[in-house]
């Protein structure tokens, strides 16, 4: 349903939102070696969560990434939105153009309700949510 570019997005800011401050930054490479992230494509990743003003980060020797004031209060739909836009929670599931509520698919109904309820997952919980879960080993970030 997602896209592996929003899962290492997600786990990145997760990471981010665990172990990165201001005076202990984490770098690239750490971040792709301990999420098992091919260290190119989490670059790329990194650079947009950045931009949008996710996550911090400095260049040059003592330089990384690092959480800051909007981090943690940031919603999973924000990450969504920047890696795949919103179109997962309005495209047909059989990819049908023309479907919609006076003209549904065979299962506009039925999608509609796990549509619906991911998407108010995504509005919902936060990057601060699930790196509770995870300090709290209620969840992993690598398998």
């Amino acid at each position: 349903m997602f896209s592996k570019t929003f899962g290492y997005a997600l786990r990145a800011a997760t990471f981010i939102a665990i172990h990165g401050k201001e005076e202990k930054k984490v770098s690239l490479q750490e971040l792709a070696q301990s999420l098992e992230i091919p260290h190119h494509f989490l670059g790329k990743i990194m650079q947009d969560l950045v931009r949008h003003g996710i996550i911090d980060s400095t260049k040059g020797p003592n330089g990384g990434f690092f959480a800051n004031s909007r981090t943690a209060q940031t919603p999973l739909l924000d990450i969504l939105a920047i890696t795949d836009g919103s179109l997962v929670f309005t495209h047909c599931a059989l990819n049908n153009k023309r479907c919609n509520a006076a003209h549904p698919c065979i299962l506009h109904n039925d999608f509609a309700v796990c549509r619906d309820g991911m998407l108010q997952v995504m509005a919902t919980k936060t990057v601060e949510i699930l790196a509770a879960e995870v300090a709290g080993v209620k969840a992993y970030l690598v398998r």
